[in-house]
């Protein structure tokens, strides 16, 4: 959940991002590279003895992430480059120890920077590389010695003061650790990069709270403030109370600051705390902060998990009049019309989607509310369609190939097709929440290795937002093992987990909590954890 967020907050933070200039972006560098790379190869074949074009190949390699082709050609490089050419020999040692970290052979990339600095004893990049890597693989006495040399050459140098800040720290001595990160404050108070290393030395401390606030701060002295929110939000999954009080505690300073309300809520949508969330969101709006697009559609989209359907549909309609170029926007709407009556308003349901279709024909998560759409309706061959082409994509290609087996399997008769889907799920190799192995272990009959499945989500998932939880209970649920479901589901709501339509309403195959909902306790364990639904500071 963190990526669709923390899009989010950059969009309203930071100004419109259209993921169509994204992708043609991403498409145009695409094809750039292939034509530099195709004149390095035409070159390199008339000439392979030429280690100075080869060396630039690598460098072009590992820009675009082909390491292993990056490495190939400076190690090849390092072997034909003369001796005396040091200063190109000290390029091409610089880029391999990259490559190598990159990699994660940090001894690899020890070795290198150790030869490069023989050949320039006083170069401060890769004196810091070795500091970082040193670091890193904890030779802190190697990282000391470094990040010593760096400041010696630059006594105001932050990033050394950051490392050896680093050092003090995990050797104990944290007040020297305090005073050189609160130096560099000092002499660079403008500088965010400060305030993180600042704070991320105060991590190492275990000074949680005073860390927040320095994550805080660093939002407010550069206008890109994703890296530390990137670092809060992280956080958050392991110290979600701690940020969010300080965060309010920032706002009781400064009611007027739209940022903290935003950041606040994002934070707690991506633990699932809609009744959280819609009060920080609503403040942005009662206070006439923001009127952003993004703001109407998280009030819509935490208004719809709490079915709060007529203020969802009010703020989704906002939202599309300031900018209608987002799926997501008509995926929501078409859920929320449906719902607001009795879940049957599938005519009106399917032309929101078709309106989402026209902004993108191949978004996934498109062709999932469709097949959900022909699902519900029993038009069963029609969702098959929709699914074949779903599961070519691969942000739902698990959800599409479980759907589609579930479709084959229990409204087609069609058990082989079905099997095959199955194992298809379990061939992508991936074992987290989202991969839904668990699901597709069940439907072939290996029961044992499904609950186990379960009990791994929950290990490995943040508990604060239970969703991990939820998705066990549902697979205990369609287990038919509704007690286990049952205390699954309480580990969520007691975790926080604040989804109210997927508790009480989703019937969607396949991950949904309808069988778990006849169990006698379920009403009144719902009723127990009624706070969970509702708005709250």
């Amino acid at each position: 959940m963190k990526t669709k967020a923390l899009i989010a907050v950059m969009v309203l933070l930071c100004g419109t991002l259209t993921m169509p200039a994204q992708d043609s972006d991403s498409q145009l560098q695409t094809r750039m590279n292939e034509a530099v790379m195709k004149v390095y190869d035409e070159y390199l074949k008339k000439n392979p003895d030429d280690y100075e074009t080869r060396f630039s190949r690598a460098y072009q390699s590992y820009y675009f992430g082909a390491y292993l082709n990056a490495l190939a050609d400076v190690n090849q490089a390092l072997d034909e480059t003369p001796q005396s050419k040091s200063d190109l020999r000290f390029d091409e040692l610089l880029l391999r120890a990259r490559i190598y970290d990159a990699r994660g052979e940090y001894q690899n990339e020890i070795a290198d920077l150790q030869q490069a600095l023989v050949l320039k004893p006083r170069n401060d990049v890769a004196s810091d590389m070795l500091a970082r890597v040193s670091l890193r693989v904890g030779d802190n006495d190697q990282a000391e010695e470094s990040y010593k040399a760096l400041l010696r050459a630059e006594p105001t140098n932050y990033v050394a003061m950051h490392g050896l800040a680093k050092v003090a720290a995990k050797k104990g001595d944290y007040a020297e650790a305090a005073r050189l990160v609160d130096e560099a404050v000092k002499l660079y108070p403008t500088v965010q990069e400060v305030y993180m290393n600042r704070a991320d030395v105060l991590r190492d401390m275990d000074e949680i709270v005073p860390a927040i606030q320095n994550y805080i701060q660093a939002m407010t002295v550069n206008e890109d403030m994703m890296p530390p929110l990137r670092e809060l939000v992280m956080l958050s999954d392991t110290h979600y109370d701690d940020v969010m009080a300080t965060l309010a505690e920032n706002i009781e300073r400064a009611p007027r600051v739209g940022m903290l309300y935003y950041v606040r809520a994002m934070i707690a949508m991506e633990h699932l705390h809609y009744g959280q969330a819609l009060k920080n969101l609503k403040a942005l709006v009662d206070y006439d902060l923001y009127d952003y697009h993004t703001v109407y559609y998280n009030l819509a989209v935490c208004q719809a998990n709490l079915l709060q359907w007529d203020d969802a549909l009010t703020n989704i309609d906002k939202a599309l009049e300031r900018y209608s170029g987002d799926p997501d926007y008509f995926l929501l709407k078409s859920r929320i019309v449906r719902y607001r009556g009795h879940g049957d308003n599938f005519d009106a349901a399917n032309s929101l989607l078709n309106d989402a279709a026209i902004v993108n024909a191949e978004y996934g998560p498109m062709l999932i509310a469709k097949a959900h759409l022909m699902i519900a309706q029993r038009k069963d061959t029609e969702a098959i369609n929709y699914l074949n082409a779903a599961a070519s994509q691969d942000d739902v290609k698990a959800e599409a190939l479980l759907m589609r087996g579930w479709v084959n399997k229990y409204r087609l008769r069609n058990v082989d097709a079905a099997k095959t889907d199955f194992m298809e799920v379990l061939a992508a190799g991936e074992s987290d929440m989202v991969s839904l192995r668990g699901f597709a272990l069940h439907e072939l009959s290996r029961s044992d290795e499904a609950r186990e499945w379960a009990e791994q989500i929950i290990k490995e998932q943040p508990a604060i937002g239970g969703e991990a939880y939820f998705y066990a209970a549902a697979l205990l649920s369609d287990m038919d093992d509704n007690n286990k479901a049952m205390q699954y589901l309480e580990g969520g709501l007691a975790n926080g987990y604040g989804n109210l339509y997927e508790v009480t309403v989703n019937e969607n195959p396949y991950v949904n909590l309808k069988l778990v909902r006849r169990h006698y306790g379920f009403k009144a364990l719902v009723e127990k954890y009624q706070t969970n639904f509702q708005e709250r500071r």
